[in-house]
């Protein structure tokens, strides 16, 4: 019997999101799941869009809390 290989589905990584709102410099810190670092960076421009936020986003390490 011949065996089909299936793509494996990567599993979501997560990625911390630090946004700085530029009209008063506070600070959010967030989380986004996605599956490298360019998805994330696109998660986290919808949820704070350029005009208001700069934003970082990091790969969370396993010793992160």
């Amino acid at each position: 019997m011949r065996r089909i290989n299936q793509p494996t589905r990567q599993r979501p990584t997560l990625y911390l999101v630090y946004a700085t709102a530029l009209d008063n410099g506070s600070i959010v810190e967030d989380s986004v799941a996605a599956s490298d670092e360019d998805e994330a960076y696109q998660k986290a421009r919808a949820l704070y869009p350029r005009e208001r936020y700069d934003i970082t986003v990091y790969l969370q390490s396993t010793d992160d809390d």
